[in-house]
């Protein structure tokens, strides 16, 4: 909010993006909470069994792939101040769920 409020109130070229968990095809490559699915993937891979996720089944939590995020990051960083309607955006990929 205060990268806004300058932006607002002097004129700064603030610009800001919330990612959500980010997937990679490389293993643990974040090892962030939300990234359950690359573990999960790789665990099936290497055990060929069942993973034990202690998120409930229905837990829906939104994802981007790494490529895509890197891609909007760029984009942003490359827009024309001009063009953009905000000073902060959220990324969006897919949501899913555990199950």
């Amino acid at each position: 909010m205060l990268g806004e409020y300058f932006c607002n109130k002097f004129g700064v070229d603030f610009r800001c993006m919330r990612y959500p968990g980010v997937m990679s095809s490389e293993k643990f490559a974040f090892n962030g909470t939300a990234c359950y699915s690359t573990e999960i993937f790789f665990h099936i891979l290497e055990n060929n069994k069942y993973y034990k996720c202690w998120l409930a089944e229905d837990a829906q939590l939104p994802m981007i792939y790494i490529d895509d995020c890197v891609e909007a990051t760029m984009k942003l960083l490359r827009a024309d101040s001009k063009n953009l309607t905000r000073c902060t955006y959220n990324l969006a990929g897919i949501s899913f769920t555990p199950k």
